[in-house]
């Protein structure tokens, strides 16, 4: 693990294994690799199924992938947090690409707000034209 940029010693590694002690993100991606595995199967999970487990499945740290789409950290980590997706087009296109994700599993990850959110730079700023219907109802 030091060779992976996380130094740990036995009695951390004891302390991950006896569940005193969670890894952190660093610590986490890093041991995977040792261990030749994936995030999931050491967080204990089949599929991910929050935003920040979708991204530790993909092993990005929230500063790495908040980074990777343009995004300020704490912008990113409260996404995570408050499990609401505020993201503009181009950062949900980065988003879905990096953590090979569909609308519909981001929408999934961030259900507790309900449908997906986006923020978009083309929202109508002008009235909608008439239509032939709203001239014959007048």
């Amino acid at each position: 693990m030091n060779a992976c940029g996380a130094p740990a010693d036995v009695s951390l590694v004891h302390a991950w294994e006896s569940g005193d002690y969670r890894p952190t993100e660093q610590e986490l991606i890093a041991l995977a690799d040792v261990l030749w595995c994936r995030t999931t199967e050491l967080m204990g999970i089949e599929e991910p199924r929050t935003l920040g487990e979708h991204r530790l499945a993909r092993q990005f740290t929230t500063a790495k992938l908040a980074r990777s789409i343009g995004m300020d950290t704490a912008q990113y980590e409260q996404a995570e947090e408050q499990e609401i997706w505020l993201g503009d087009e181009r950062q949900t296109a980065a988003l879905l690409r990096l953590l090979n994700l569909t609308p519909l599993q981001l929408a999934k990850a961030t259900e507790r707000s309900g449908p997906l959110r986006l923020k978009s730079s083309t929202a109508r700023k002008t009235p909608p034209k008439p239509t032939l219907r709203d001239a014959r109802s007048r």
